[in-house]
């Protein structure tokens, strides 16, 4: 038998989840957003990466805002991952 070190994360009793699933489900969710994006008719938010993504999606929580203060610290958070990912 061999041993395999890897980085997991605990579940349900006997579930592991690895921590690579959980940063693919994070790719698939930004993939998804840079698809809505480009679906707005009129070519409005032209998105050809996630970092686009989460730069209009910062924008659009600061405009919102207005309505609902909190929404700057969510803001906040996804201007830094823009930030600490980079335009890749």
């Amino acid at each position: 038998m061999t041993k395999r070190c890897e980085i997991c994360l605990t579940g349900n009793n006997s579930t592991l989840q690895s921590a690579s699933a959980h940063e693919t489900s994070k790719f698939f969710f930004w993939t998804s957003i840079v698809r809505m994006y480009n679906a707005i008719p009129g070519e409005i938010t032209p998105c050809n990466s996630i970092y686009v993504a989460k730069m209009y999606t910062t924008v659009l929580l600061c405009a919102l805002s207005m309505v609902f203060p909190p929404l700057v610290v969510v803001a906040w958070f996804i201007y830094n991952s823009a930030k600490k990912g980079g335009q890749s």
